[in-house]
Order: C-alpha cells, then sequence, then structure tokens
C-alpha cells in the first residue's frame, strides 16, 4: 500500500512558480533561521499563508513572514510525544494511537498553536506506521487549506497544556535491538499461535434477558458458533412477541461474512437461518423500524455502499430498498430519529486506506429513506481511534447512547465504552461517557467490541483466542 513511501520526487514540474531562499543552519544543524533579505522578498510576495514541508527548527522573523505566519504538520501527539522520528516511539512503546498535529509554527519547537489534532492506530512496525501517518493526515492538511482558503481565517488554536515528557531523538543502538527483537518476537508468536497450535482469535455473541442497565454480563447465555464460522456485531429486535437476534456471520473458509438470524428463547438460541448473503462481505447488521416497516443498514463497504434493505418476510425475507451512498469507503453505519430529523453516523476513510477506526462522521436528512443527505458541519466529528469506530446504539427512555469501540495496539476490539449524547444538531455534536466495559466477564477473552438492547434483551459479542472446529 506504500511502496513509494521512501521515493523523492522532483517538484518543480508541479510548482512552476518558485522563489529560493537560503537558511541559516545552527552549529546543531537543527535550527533554520532566514536573512533580513530573505525574509523582505517572502514579505514582498504577500503571502496569505506559509507551509514548512521540510526540516528543521525554524526561529526568527520567517514565523511572522505572511499574513497567518507558517503552519506545519507535527507527526506526534504533542502534548506527550515532541521530537522525533514520526512514527517510531508509538510502536517502539506500544501505545494503541499514533498521533499529528498541524499547527501555526512559535518558537517553541513543536508547541505551537495547534488548529486540527488527530490519531490513527498503531501499526506494527515502524515504517509502515510512520508511512500510514503520513498518508492519513495529508488528507487533513488538504482539508484544513481548504477551508482557510474558503473563509480567509485560521480556525482558533487548541488551548495550551504542559509538556511534561522529554525531546524524543533517534533510537541509540540498545533501542533499536530492543524494537527488531519485540517486533521478531511478535511475529513469531504469532506464528505458533496460528499455525502450531492452529488457534487464532474468534468472535462469539452472548444475550440476557433483561435491559442494558441492569445487565450482568458474566450471566449471560452464549450462542454457539457455527463449525468453521463466527458470529459477531448482534442486533435485536422484537416481532410477534419473539425476539430475534442479527449477526454477522463470517465463513473461515471464503474469509467472508453474511447476515443470519436467530430466534433468542428463555436460555437457548435457535438458529434460524441466513437472512441476507451477497457476493461481498456483510457484517454490523443495525435493524430499525420506520413507517411500520423493518430496515436493516448492514455494513457493505467491499461494495464501497452504504446500502438499506427493506424486510419483505420476517425473519429471512430482504430486499435491497435503495443505496444511501455510493462510491464511499464506510462500515459500521447506524440511524436513528431524534427531533424530526433522521440522523445516520457512520464511520468513513476518506484516505481510502482501509482504516475505519479512526473518523466519525453524521449526516442528517428529513427521512431514513432519503437520496440525500447532508453532512454536518463539524465532520469528521471526532479524529480518534479510541472512540470513533460505532458499536451499537442504545435507548433509555428519550435518552439516546452511541457505543464506541476501542483498539489496542495490534488488537481490534479491546472494549467498548457507552457515551450519552448530549447535544445534537446540525452544528453540534456532544456526548460524555457512561460507562467502560472491560473484557473481563467470561474465562480467557481477549476483547470486547459491541453491545445492542432493545428494552428486553441485551445482546453482545466477545473474543477468545481457539481451536476453529
Amino acid at each position: 500500500s506504500h511502496k513509494d513511501h521512501l521515493d523523492i520526487y522532483d517538484l518543480s514540474d508541479v510548482v512552476p512558480c518558485s522563489l529560493i531562499t537560503h537558511p541559516i543552519v545552527s552549529k546543531s544543524g537543527l535550527v533554520h533561521t532566514f536573512s533580513g533579505e530573505d525574509i523582505k522578498k517572502l514579505g514582498e510576495q504577500r503571502f496569505d499563508l506559509l507551509i514548512r514541508c521540510g526540516s528543521g527548527i525554524l526561529r526568527g522573523d520567517i514565523l511572522r513572514a505572511s499574513r497567518f505566519g507558517v503552519i506545519s504538520f507535527h507527526h506526534g501527539d504533542n502534548r506527550i510525544n515532541r521530537g522525533g522520528p514520526a512514527g517510531f516511539w508509538e510502536v517502539f512503546y506500544k501505545q494503541s494511537k499514533s498521533g499529528f498535529v498541524i499547527q501555526q509554527l512559535t518558537e517553541e519547537l513543536d508547541g505551537g498553536n495547534v488548529l486540527l489534532r488527530g490519531a490513527f492506530p498503531t501499526k506494527n512496525y515502524f515504517l509502515l506506521n510512520q508511512a500510514n501517518l503520513y498518508n492519513k493526515s495529508n488528507f487533513y492538511m488538504k482539508k484544513l487549506l481548504g477551508e482557510i482558503a474558503n473563509t480567509s481565517t485560521l480556525p482558533p488554536p487548541e488551548k495550551q497544556t504542559p509538556y511534561f515528557n522529554k525531546l524524543f531523538k533517534g533510537p541509540n543502538v540498545y533501542e533499536q535491538l530492543k524494537y527488531i527483537f519485540n517486533l521478531a518476537g511478535r511475529s513469531i508468536s504469532a506464528k505458533i499461535e496460528s499455525n502450531v497450535l492452529k488457534k487464532q482469535p474468534r468472535w462469539s455473541v452472548a444475550f440476557s434477558r433483561t435491559n442494558w442497565r441492569n445487565l450482568v454480563m458474566r450471566r449471560a447465555i452464549k450462542i454457539k458458533n457455527p463449525p468453521g464460522r463466527f458470529l459477531a456485531d448482534p442486533f435485536v429486535i422484537s416481532e410477534n412477541n419473539r425476539d430475534y437476534c442479527f449477526v454477522e456471520d463470517f465463513d473461515y473458509k471464503t474469509k467472508r461474512g453474511c447476515i443470519s438470524v436467530y430466534e433468542l428463547q428463555e436460555k437457548s438460541a435457535l438458529r434460524i437461518g441466513e437472512a441476507i448473503t451477497e457476493p461481498f462481505h456483510m457484517s454490523f447488521p443495525y435493524i430499525f423500524r420506520f413507517d411500520s416497516k423493518i430496515y436493516m443498514i448492514p455494513e457493505t463497504n467491499e461494495a464501497r455502499e452504504i446500502r438499506l434493505y427493506e424486510c419483505t418476510d420476517f425473519p429471512t425475507g430482504w430486499q435491497l430498498s435503495k443505496v444511501l451512498m455510493a462510491d464511499v469507503s464506510a462500515t459500521d453505519t447506524m440511524m436513528f430519529e431524534r427531533d424530526g430529523i433522521w440522523w445516520m453516523l457512520t464511520n468513513i476513510d476518506p484516505a481510502n486506506v482501509g482504516d475505519h477506526n479512526s473518523e466519525l462522521y453524521i449526516f442528517y436528512s428529513d427521512s431514513p429513506l432519503s437520496n440525500s443527505w447532508v453532512a454536518h458541519s463539524r465532520n469528521p466529528i471526532y479524529i480518534d481511534p479510541e472512540k470513533s469506530r460505532n458499536a451499537g446504539l442504545l435507548f433509555d427512555d428519550s435518552e439516546i447512547f452511541r457505543v464506541s469501540q476501542q483498539i489496542g495496539f495490534q488488537q481490534y476490539g479491546k472494549k467498548f465504552s457507552i457515551n450519552k449524547v448530549t447535544l445534537l444538531n446540525k452544528n453540534v455534536y456532544q456526548e460524555e461517557l457512561e460507562c467502560a466495559v472491560e473484557p473481563n466477564y467470561f474465562k480467557n477473552l481477549n476483547g470486547t467490541h459491541h453491545i445492542h438492547s432493545n428494552g428486553n434483551v441485551t445482546v453482545f459479542d466477545y473474543i477468545g483466542s481457539t481451536t476453529l472446529n
């Protein structure tokens, strides 16, 4: 995906108009200042903005040589990581996410005025993590420049906080060797687990006949996985005084999932069969009612569409109603009505690199069957893999709770959080943490990443390492 990461390109054909300046480099080779003559040349151009794209710490009058100064990337979370190399220390310390900021530079290294902040899941090794960090964050630099061009203003800077860590530098020999051994150890351990012990992570689903607030997860009833498959992403709905659970039904042989349905009885689950099967992967069968009909929005990212299915013969008869969005890389879409407006929450990967854990997007319309969905003015709402990915929707009277999953280092679906939606309109989205759920309720769990309830029954999923049957 990033085979050109270390290539060098000549931009003279891309940027035909150029003005050459010559920095005055400090003895350390790190600090760059500029002569009065160069500053004057820049000032004569009446630039709105300068963008730092190279190396060197800029100091002095260059920071004030344009209307809005100089903006620059820092590929790291500058609240905990200042210095470099970009993307290395997050892997070294096995941090779950790698951050970036776009800042208006000041005299303080990596301590400028932060205009935009985000983070993405940390990849397994340094160069891959760095390449992914560059690729994903580039989208937001272009987005920010477009907004500045349209508004002729900078966004308000983030409030500063004290920096308490050291200045990170290139790793010494001991740190490089430790990084290599840790990387090799993780690779060998994974191969032994998979090839020798014949074990691999396997999702499962459980249910409890109670509402989500009174749920005691250790007492829940487990639904047995079919041979060679796993179940995940459960959603529950009542019909004709019976409770039905729709799930992702993943086949290890075909590496694809379909949507299956179970009838939840008092202390067991009866498999009804497959509800929707397509020639592409499906999961996350979000289900809801509208105008006395039942609809579903399963995850169909492999088709690059957000699809709406209508139930024609409950529970296994479904047909495609319409494509709500086309040519989009989106997963885990949920929808609900509030104050006469239908809100769609989905996880979109704008950089098209296969990362759906990092960004939460919201759209709205006057009907769930609409052909026109308007983007929320604050999109993306979050750029943070610890709270962006949807993991279910819960209700308590008139209150709405968005469930979000949280990743770990090289671990998808580590745990989930239940967040109360406190403010939602076309310009603002706010939520506050209600509780966080850890995978401690059954023995030998590696994670948990989804919950849903219809008020009478609550369903959730969990993951452990097991031998396939």
